[in-house]
């Protein structure tokens, strides 16, 4: 028998493999997997597409670019589900991870396991942050960030804005949920909401100028990574814990709770788009922004439970299925490693030969290709490589690069 659970026909009963409350190697579903594996692919092949293909037309800048002056617009593209999706997929084992540690190893080494994962992570962001501010010349006091003009004429208020992008928000994200491992469930899942719910509160409150901050800043800066992604991350980690550790509650039952938790935060996400100020903004991290993306992570996930299948009826299945299956899988299983190899690849060829078309489109066509046979050799290999691992090689890499680069730029 597979060492994987098998998906459990409609209706029936979940039992527990083993007694331990830890029981991923026993319990892991497919499709988790494959949305994992369809949240990553689709975020490589849309990432280093070309810009004058993504903003061709109407319909490709809905599902592949950010709308036009993202800091102030009132709605939102398909495209901006991507952060929040990362954010998803990289919570959904989140707590499963923690508690198998807490369950082997104790309460204390896995927090050090968990810290020193997000730290490296973090490392990894600070040192995107810092590298271009190097690369440019510019001076070490605005290496980290600067201080902004948020607000223009009369009343102008000056602000220090941290640089902020998505591997320092994943890292700060990481070590911020910890503590929030050892809540159950429902509380985890309430607080969650509740941090949205105040940071939403407080960007439609004029007199606190965090919707300015977050203008100046990305994805909310460190106000909104904290009360928005912290949440997403939370919420992740409740679904994949709930369908992977709980023993009690049937497959069937599972399958309708994270539909109607989809369905009510598409509920909350457009109540809150009528309210004047609770628009959907990627940029400034706005909670209606959030629970669409939420929303749409649900319907997605919920679409590969409806086509998830059973390891021993693998075989049977048709070659598209086979080759579809493979390959969401092969980029499921190491999802910062490819977001890693694409980013910094990305980054470096662009800093040496320009943003020109020719040079974008070559990346797209060698990058992409190149990503997915090294995603295929590790699925080949059952190969999962360990976050922590991936981050402090790619801090090694960087620091490599930067040294070898630098002098020539």
């Amino acid at each position: 028998m597979s060492d994987r659970i098998q998906p459990i026909k409609e209706g029936a009963e979940s039992k527990p493999v083993k007694t331990s409350t830890f029981r991923i190697e026993k319990q892991r579903y497919n499709w988790i997997d494959q949305a994992r594996g369809f949240v990553m692919f689709m975020l490589v092949v849309s990432g280093l597409m070309p810009e004058l293909w993504r903003k061709a037309n109407d319909f490709t800048w809905f599902f592949l670019e950010h709308p036009n002056d993202s800091t102030h617009v009132t709605y939102m593209n398909l495209y901006d589900i991507g952060v929040p999706a990362f954010f998803f997929i990289i919570g959904l084992l989140m707590a499963v991870s923690f508690h198998k540690r807490v369950d082997k190893y104790g309460p204390g080494p896995a927090i050090a396991n968990a810290v020193l994962r997000w730290g490296l992570i973090a490392a990894v962001g600070i040192l995107f942050i810092i590298i271009p501010g190097v690369l440019n010349g510019d001076s070490p006091d605005v290496w980290f960030g600067d201080v902004k003009d948020i607000i223009s004429g009369p009343g102008e208020l000056y602000a220090y804005v941290v640089y902020w992008d998505v591997v320092i928000s994943l890292g700060v994200v990481g070590l911020a949920s910890i503590p929030f491992m050892f809540l159950k469930r429902t509380p985890r899942l309430v607080v969650s909401y509740a941090m949205m719910v105040f940071y939403q509160v407080m960007l439609m409150i004029p007199e606190t100028h965090w919707r300015d901050y977050a203008i100046s800043s990305v994805h909310g800066g460190i106000i909104g990574g904290f009360l928005v992604l912290v949440p997403i991350v939370l919420i992740a980690s409740v679904v994949g814990e709930f369908f992977i550790l709980d023993a009690e509650t049937s497959h069937h039952e599972k399958i309708k709770k994270f539909l109607l938790l989809g369905l009510v935060n598409l509920a909350i996400g457009v109540v809150l788009w009528l309210i004047p100020g609770g628009y959907p903004n990627k940029r400034q991290d706005t909670m209606s922004w959030a629970t669409i993306s939420l929303a749409v992570c649900f319907f997605v996930g919920y679409l590969f439970i409806l086509i998830d299948y059973k390891d021993e009826r693998y075989k049977e299945l048709n070659p598209v299925n086979k080759g579809r299956i493979k390959l969401l899988k092969a980029y499921g299983m190491n999802p910062f490693l490819v977001y890693a190899i694409a980013e910094i690849t990305a980054v470096v060829i662009k800093a040496l030969l320009g943003p020109d078309f020719e040079i974008q489109l070559a990346t797209w066509l060698i990058l992409v290709p190149a990503i997915t046979i090294v995603v295929l050799l590790l699925e080949w290999k059952g190969k999962a490589i360990s976050t922590t691992k991936v981050a402090l090689g790619v801090i090694i890499t960087v620091v490599i690069l930067a040294a070898v680069l630098i002098p020539f730029l």
